[in-house]
């Protein structure tokens, strides 16, 4: 699930990227100011993009410090788009960002789940006594 979480993260950012360029939103009215504000948005998402890859890496590879990373990013990430829909406020409801927190909340449970947090305690113990 972090890898599909990284990828969609890093798909989003190349779309806001791609979409800034496209040349109706270049050349319509505020143009500059909208392309400026969708580059802005790809880069914000592309370091999570990048703290989601590596954390997925160590995952893959049963490190703790894969876990520590991928509970840490996943967590800030949700904490900043829970923030961002309690500030829009409920009058300017958000179906898609609403849908995105909501994704956004499903590793950080998993992760924190009691299985997954024995497994990785157990592998930094193994760790620890070799």
């Amino acid at each position: 699930m972090q890898l599909l979480w990284a990828l969609a993260l890093i798909g989003i950012s190349v779309y806001l990227i791609g979409l800034a360029h496209i040349s109706a939103i270049r050349n319509g009215p505020g143009a500059a100011e909208a392309a400026s504000g969708l580059k802005i948005a790809a880069l914000t998402l592309f370091l999570p993009a990048l703290l989601a890859t590596i954390s997925w890496y160590g995952l893959w590879k049963q490190k703790p410090w894969g876990w520590w990373l991928a509970v840490v990013a996943n967590l800030a990430v949700m904490s900043i788009l829970v923030y961002s829909m309690i500030d829009d406020g409920w009058s300017d409801f958000d179906w898609d960002l609403a849908g995105l927190t909501l994704a956004s909340t499903v590793i950080p449970i998993l992760l924190l789940s009691p299985v997954v947090r024995k497994f990785y305690r157990r592998v930094a113990a193994t760790e620890a006594n070799s």
